[in-house]
């Protein structure tokens, strides 16, 4: 059997999304036999599929990537009306009641069991359809059918390491792992909760065997940890820094990673520090309390903050700092509260974004009931994610209490601000390179010398202008 999966990302992205990966490498472990292949964004699937000749065509996307995912689909589906399409990944899972005719059947949530078992009864009945799958919708005389929800892969061990090559992804290049699947918080930005439910963990053991295989497969020099919160599990990244010092892996990569600042303190920061981690992000969202309460249900304070940030330079770990604006209820006060402590707090790395109501979030309902979203489909103009500027400003959608004219104003100034911060980061950078300081000396040298011999022509000339007027 063959089974072509189309990713809704570029071939050879450093960072693509791993589902497919995760996909094709359990297939591998627990159905082998079967041939799979990978159609990527901006290539012709319509000509793969000539060449390929697959029994089975699966898709996945998140929310931004959806709309062209369905669209391709219908287009496939056209041509080629007896191959099964299903559709997979989080925007499904969170909107499966805008399930399109064109899809024979949706996989929700946690995809690997899931799928596996709907190409065994296809290739034993062939039959996708079967209400004793769950975790998928189809269609029924017209009518959508929800199998209920699937029961979580546990322990999560055993879901193989993704296959990067069927992805692709480059090798010596910045890459990325995931360790855990969910998150315990209930952020009102955030729908990792309603997906994963809650948190669970790879084993230290088993995420030390995937970085071994980075440096030593992939010559991997630095790792993105992309959980949604490496950091909750304190006695498992200890084991990792033990197994990694064992391994002599700790010398031979670096990495960046995403933490909380409830879960940062002096053990777990000198841990992280001896497995190699060198960048924090920090989720800091607002310099306004009022705003951050709302966002992180009151569990993030500023004072947390101002401690992550200092535990994290004491260890010589740098945190990066990611902020928000544009939140419901949110003033231009609250703006420049944030500007203010963005300035206060010392960060030379931040990442700013527009608050985005997601599917399965609590934005999203709250969107609803402002009348943002209707009929449970997105809106482009919801997506503020991308940068903001006059040519897009008048079609997006502000959850702010500001208007548009002052919203842009300063979302300009917060941009501005971001800037200067990593200018000044960049030349602190250059100017640390003994060399550069080399450069940079003899570069003022030269303009004193330059200044000099200007100073030293003027003052002639105006001797010379003297003289002439004087005879």
């Amino acid at each position: 059997m063959k089974i072509l999966f189309r990713s809704d990302q570029k071939r050879g992205q450093n960072l693509p999304n791993l589902g497919i990966g995760y996909l094709i490498a359990y297939l591998d472990k627990y159905h082998p036999g079967l041939t799979m292949d990978v159609s990527f964004d901006r290539e012709d699937i319509l000509e793969k599929i000539d060449s390929f000749k697959p029994d089975l065509i699966g898709f996945t996307a998140v929310t931004f990537t959806y709309k062209k995912a369905s669209e391709l689909a219908k287009t496939v589906k056209e041509r080629y009306p007896s191959i099964p399409l299903v559709m997979g990944g989080a925007h499904i899972t969170l909107c499966w009641e805008a399930l399109p005719d064109w899809i024979d059947v949706a996989v929700l949530s946690e995809g690997e069991q899931t799928f596996t078992e709907l190409v065994k009864s296809y290739q034993d009945s062939g039959r996708l359809k079967k209400e004793d799958i769950p975790g998928i919708v189809f269609r029924k005389n017209g009518n959508l059918v929800n199998t209920g929800p699937r029961e979580l892969l546990n322990p999560l061990d055993s879901i193989p390491h993704p296959d990067l090559d069927a992805l692709s992804v480059p090798k010596k290049e910045l890459s990325h792992i995931i360790t855990s699947r969910g998150c315990p918080y209930r952020c009102k930005f955030c729908c990792s909760a309603k997906i994963w439910k809650n948190p669970r963990y790879h084993s230290a053991e088993y995420v030390v065997e995937e970085i071994e295989k980075a440096v030593r497969h992939y010559g991997r020099k630095k790792l993105m940890i992309y959980d949604d919160l490496f950091t909750v599990n304190k006695s498992r990244i200890r084991r990792m820094a033990q197994l990694m010092e064992e391994k002599g892996l700790n010398k031979s990569i670096e990495f960046d990673s995403i933490s909380h600042v409830d879960f940062l303190n002096e053990e777990v920061v000198t841990d992280l520090k001896k497995m190699g981690v060198t960048r924090i992000s920090l989720g800091m969202e607002s310099g306004s309390k009022k705003v951050l309460d709302y966002l992180k249900n009151g569990v993030v304070t500023h004072d947390k903050i101002r401690q992550a940030v200092k535990l994290c330079k004491e260890h010589g770990i740098k945190p990066m700092g990611s902020f928000m604006i544009g939140s419901p209820h949110e003033t231009e006060e609250d703006i420049k509260q944030t500007m203010d402590f963005i300035k206060e707090i010392g960060l030379d790395e931040l990442v700013l974004n527009v608050t985005t109501p997601f599917p399965g979030t609590e934005l999203w309902e709250y969107a609803r009931e402002k009348g943002f979203v209707k009929d449970n489909e997105w809106d482009e103009r919801l997506w503020g994610m991308q940068h903001v500027d006059e040519g897009n400003i008048g079609e997006k959608i502000i959850l702010a209490d500001v208007d548009k004219e002052t919203f842009l104003r300063l979302y300009r100034r917060m941009d501005n601000l971001l800037l200067s911060i990593v200018r000044r980061k960049e030349l602190r950078n250059w100017l640390r390179r003994p060399y550069n300081l080399k450069l940079l000396w003899r570069h003022i040298r030269g303009r004193i010398k330059t200044f000099k011999k200007r100073i030293r022509v003027k003052l002639k000339m105006r001797a010379a202008r003297q003289a002439h007027e004087n005879k």
